[in-house]
């Protein structure tokens, strides 16, 4: 899993993003064919970036890197009410069903993209989540 330090005031960072079983907050190290499953970022956002916030997204695509090819993608929007003086800790949850294109011992990675709106700035943060292998 790959870690991020922490945001500063001004800006908005993925803290953290895994596969996990769907519904839970368990990694996945091998995931069966056929089962669905999640991925979670633990996001930032900085207090003084928190106290103009409009929205968020997070995109994340899933990567057969045996193959070299996207073979999933899906993104989670939200809008966002300012909070002063405070920053914002969030763990976003984005779905996923179970993985065409992908054979029992492929290594699959979650890269996600994550964005945040604040009038006419925005703050971008990428992270690429520990491999997983599809069972069989």
């Amino acid at each position: 899993m790959t870690t991020t330090t922490t945001a500063n005031a001004e800006d908005a960072a993925i803290k953290l993003l895994y596969a996990a079983a769907q519904g839970t907050d368990f990694t996945v190290g091998v995931l069966d064919p056929g089962t669905p499953f999640d991925v979670i970022a633990d996001v930032e956002i900085g207090e003084n970036l928190n106290e103009n916030v409009d929205e968020h997204l997070i995109r994340v695509s899933i990567v057969n890197l045996s193959s070299a090819a996207r073979i999933a993608f899906n993104d989670l929007k939200a809008t966002l009410t300012p909070q002063n003086n405070t920053p914002r800790r969030e763990r976003l949850r984005v779905p996923f069903g179970a993985l065409v294109n992908a054979d029992p011992g492929d290594v699959i990675q979650a890269i996600g993209n994550y964005k945040v709106t604040a009038g006419a700035n925005t703050d971008v943060s990428t992270a690429f989540s520990a491999t997983f292998t599809v069972g069989g």
